[in-house]
Formats: structure tokens, sequence, C-alpha cells
């Protein structure tokens, strides 16, 4: 189960927008706690954005990767 929602991530986004728009002060619920960060916060804020993007793609079924693994024979056996 992902830690994070689709909705979480979409809120982190919104407040990195938000300082590059000029605010001073933004929020942004995770887990069902708000938080409050600030300009100064803006690289803590980045960092949960990565974080929640890949939680969220890795939670999304059709965006896992595909293992690639190879088994091979030969009919000459080893040793």
């Amino acid at each position: 189960m992902a830690r994070y929602t689709a909705e979480e991530l979409a809120s982190v986004k919104q407040a990195i927008v938000d300082f590059a728009r000029g605010e001073r002060v933004a929020s942004v619920t995770k887990n069902g706690r708000t938080v409050q960060y600030s300009a100064a916060d803006l690289n803590e804020l980045r960092e949960l954005e990565r974080e929640m993007a890949t939680d969220v793609a890795f939670a999304d079924p059709k965006r896992r990767r595909r293992s690639r693994t190879r088994m091979t024979t030969t009919s000459k056996g080893l040793g």
C-alpha cells in the first residue's frame, strides 16, 4: 500500500507553485495532518515531492517495470 496518494502529491506541487508566485506560507496535508511550510523550507518541500512522486508511481501497477531476467540453457553442461 502506498504511503502517499496522488492528491497529497498534488497538494505539495501546489505549495511549490504558491512559493513561486510569492506567497510566504503554504499548507500541505499528508497522512491526515496539515503542515505549514515557509519559503525557507522550499528544499525540504521539493525533497518531499520527489519522495511522494516515487511512492505514487511505484503504487501504480501500470508504471512498474517488468523484470527482464532471461534464463538460458546449453546442450553442453558445465564442468
